[in-house]
């Protein structure tokens, strides 16, 4: 709606529930074949107990639907066989899986907002296990609680993931082991605002709003004739260490 409100309806926009059957979408979205083929996605999917998918049409579609038993002698986890479906699953473990399907094998990544239950819940091991064996994980970005206040307090995380070549897959399947890399790890502590969603800005040791000042260029008109000068504006920092972390990324993710 954002986007037709700002004279861009048709800018390749969909609608569609992701999570089912391919074969079920329009048939605009269908003839695009975007599974296997998506260099960059960005999402922050909806999730929650509240909202189960427990239809088996869809359920079946993904490994993560299905029953994981754990194996010690291995310690890893793998798909029950023969397998069998769960009865149901909360919906951003399906988009985790959905997500990835839509990546291009070996170059296609993904930025996902996750509550933090899926990256530490003991009961989730065998999600994590799909991921490691699915992608690289590129970065585990730690959001402040109040990231998504006044509207939500869930505690969340941004992963970053590229997919891997299945080649890659079938290869560390049969040595039994992942390969071993580098993860970028932050914490976004600042978010710029409050719970009550109020800007909050930075502060000296003694309590004090910061303000800096800047130079700005403004326009007059004098005589019908425009002029421009610089005018001294002060203002407050805002803080907010997102913009810092996504310069750092950056940095890193070209080291690589």
């Amino acid at each position: 709606m954002n986007m037709v409100m700002n004279n861009d309806g048709s800018g390749g926009l969909y609608q569609a529930n992701s999570l089912e059957q391919p074969a079920t979408w329009g048939d605009d979205l269908r003839e695009r074949h975007l599974l296997g083929t998506v260099d960059l996605l960005f999402t922050n999917p909806p999730f929650g107990s509240k909202i189960p998918i427990d239809d088996p049409a869809i359920l079946e579609q993904y490994d993560l639907a299905h029953v994981w038993d754990y194996d010690e002698e291995e310690d890893k986890y793998d798909i029950r066989v023969p397998r069998q479906l769960q009865k149901s699953q909360p919906p951003e473990i399906l988009f985790v899986e959905r997500c990835v399907q839509f990546l291009k094998p070996g170059t296609g990544r993904m930025a996902i907002v996750l509550p933090d239950g899926i990256l530490g819940a003991p009961g989730l091991e065998y999600v994590r296990e799909w991921i490691f064996t699915q992608t690289r994980v590129l970065a585990s970005i730690d959001l402040h609680p109040d990231t998504f206040q006044p509207g939500n307090s869930t505690q969340t995380s941004l992963l970053i993931l590229q997919r891997k070549k299945f080649n890659e897959i079938e290869l560390e399947s049969a040595a039994g082991k992942k390969g071993d890399y580098d993860v970028f790890m932050a914490i976004a502590n600042h978010i710029g605002h409050d719970k009550r969603g109020n800007k909050t800005f930075v502060r000296d040791e003694d309590g004090n709003e910061i303000v800096v000042a800047r130079e700005e260029r403004i326009e007059e008109v004098r005589i019908g004739t425009p002029h421009f000068r610089f005018v001294e504006i002060k203002e407050k920092v805002e803080d907010d260490n997102t913009e810092h972390i996504a310069e750092l990324f950056r940095g890193w993710l070209e080291q690589q």
